[in-house]
């Protein structure tokens, strides 16, 4: 085989290589999560989350960068009625959501925007919680996820918070939290794909047609000696 016929294979492997690089532009994440409240006793909010497929209306294709996902319930919050003597019931609803994007990689560090509740990951899940207060007085309750307290008043279907996850391959995923204030809830979530996999990786058949065009580098060098 001829030097320059050698040449123009590794010049079609680098091709394919550069191919198979990921798409910086577009992700797909797969996932589940559950939700749970810390407040206790027999005035307690009912909490139904999906607990299933992780919200696959938006996620049945790729994400694009830059464009924000449509808003969509995500939690229902239902408080047991009580006598407004009972007052006010306070706590957190806590989430722990499971994420890993189209190559499986894991969830490596989240940070919050507004700099608002406390949000940390541990084995793939990230984690974080709202405020929640109910009051029996005018049958309204609220939470938010930005700050320490809500109110009877709070701004609703507004976005509270903001989590930025990274991910193994260098995926970036904001992910958006409304607060909400109603007396039956059903706060919203939405998703900002920042950017794909940053990492590069070449298919296995690439790397194994460039290392035979290396080896045939190195055999006509030999011989040439």
């Amino acid at each position: 085989m001829s030097i320059r016929v050698l040449m123009a294979t590794t010049v079609a492997v680098m091709a394919t290589v550069s191919a198979a690089y990921a798409d910086p532009n577009t992700d797909t994440f797969n996932g589940s999560y559950t939700a749970v409240d810390s407040v206790t006793g027999p005035y307690a909010p009912t909490i139904n989350d999906d607990g299933g497929p992780f919200l696959s209306g938006s996620f049945g294709g790729s994400l694009v960068a830059g464009q924000t996902t449509a808003a969509q319930t995500f939690l229902q919050v239902a408080p047991v009625s009580g006598p407004a003597s009972v007052g006010t019931q306070t706590g957190s609803i806590d989430i722990a959501m499971s994420l890993s994007d189209i190559d499986s990689s894991a969830i490596t560090g989240v940070s919050t925007s507004a700099g608002g509740n406390f949000a940390f990951t541990n084995g793939g899940s990230v984690y974080f919680s709202a405020n929640y207060e109910l009051f029996y007085g005018n049958q309204t309750d609220c939470l938010t996820w930005s700050g320490p307290s809500c109110s009877a008043t709070n701004t609703t279907n507004t976005i509270g918070e903001t989590l930025a996850v990274s991910f193994a391959d260098g995926a970036l995923l904001d992910i958006n939290l409304y607060n909400w204030s109603d007396w039956d809830m059903a706060p919203d979530i939405s998703f900002d794909l920042v950017n794909g996999p940053g990492v590069p990786v070449p298919e296995p058949a690439s790397f194994a047609m460039f290392g035979v065009a290396l080896a045939g580098f190195a055999m006509m060098r030999r011989r040439a000696a």
